[in-house]
């Protein structure tokens, strides 16, 4: 797979062709013309180089901007999420809303962990064991939400590193 030039490659590049074409005709223009290639030489690589830190500062900029962004909402979801769960208490009332084995079919299905334990033999092992009463449930679905909230403030933040340019300041 061929790997697309960066900016120091074509800066590189550049600056051998010119010091060829700097010697090359300095050998025929004297002393003088030679002086004057490299003069210009040297702009144009000042140029470049101060073209190169503009970019990165706005880089930085912008990468700055985007952090406390994502820093704020964090932190605003992040309050909602714990006024909702000290409400879970207020407004559930304990019941059993998953028994054991609906809980063991959901451990250690992708992105959850119930911890429940393995069953004890025979059918006592059958009638007794864990639920999820509907204050689990409820305190379950919020920190699911959270973690997706979460997931989509990040990538949004990367899409909009990479596809949102910021004026020049």
């Amino acid at each position: 797979m061929a790997r697309p030039f960066g900016i120091a490659t074509v800066l590189t590049g550049a600056a051998l062709l010119l010091a060829l074409a700097a010697g090359r005709v300095g050998y025929r223009m004297g002393a003088a013309g030679t002086a004057e290639l490299r003069t210009a030489h040297a702009q144009a690589l000042f140029a470049a180089a101060e073209g190169a830190s503009l970019a990165l500062y706005q880089a930085q900029q912008r990468g700055d901007a985007l952090t406390r962004e994502l820093a704020t909402a964090r932190e605003t979801a992040h309050q909602l999420t714990q006024e909702r769960t000290r409400h879970v208490q207020t407004v559930t009332d304990g019941r059993a809303c998953l028994g054991e084995p609906a809980l063991r079919l959901l451990d250690g299905a992708p992105g959850l962990s119930m911890h429940v334990p393995q069953p004890a033999g025979g059918t006592a092992g059958a009638d007794a064991g864990r639920v999820a009463t509907d204050a689990d449930v409820t305190g379950w679905a919020l920190g699911a939400g959270a973690q997706y909230a979460e997931c989509a403030r990040r990538l949004n933040a990367l899409i909009d590193w990479h596809t949102k340019e910021d004026p020049a300041p």
